[in-house]
């Protein structure tokens, strides 16, 4: 009997804030169907905002244990095409296209490998989805 490709998920960076601060989506995690993959940008905003501590180790130990998935430069190139067109499209200014820029690499990296993008920002990540394909679940 053949087995069944594991179902993959990426985790953004609001799942993972919102449950350590409040082990909030716990259960939803350890009931989830998915393999977590983490994306190298999630880690990177992690990193960036991790206070030395409890912050950090939890970051550290994260890198450390989870199979991470890395843009490629194709995908580099693809949000800069990505977020031109929705600069265009949806008139949006300079930080909001910042704001976007991180979550747009980290569902082109998720479409690659075939994962689920799982987050609490459903705004943004809706916003990517009206020029961009890709499996989105929202956790609120």
């Amino acid at each position: 009997m053949r087995s069944r490709p594991a179902k993959l998920a990426i985790l953004d960076t609001s799942v993972y804030i919102e449950n350590f601060r409040t082990g909030r989506f716990a259960f939803h995690l350890l009931q989830a169907p998915y393999v977590i993959r983490c994306s190298a940008v999630v880690l990177h905003e992690l990193l960036r905002g991790a206070r030395p501590g409890l912050e950090l180790r939890f970051v550290m130990d994260l890198m450390n244990r989870c199979r991470i998935i890395t843009p490629t430069e194709t995908h580099w190139i693809h949000a800069g095409e990505l977020l031109n067109v929705m600069r265009s499209r949806q008139h949006y200014e300079g930080n909001k296209l910042r704001e976007l820029a991180f979550d747009v690499l980290i569902a082109l990296t998720a479409r690659s490998i075939g994962a689920t993008v799982i987050t609490c920002n459903e705004t943004d990540f809706q916003a990517i989805r009206r020029h961009l394909s890709f499996n989105l679940l929202c956790w609120k």
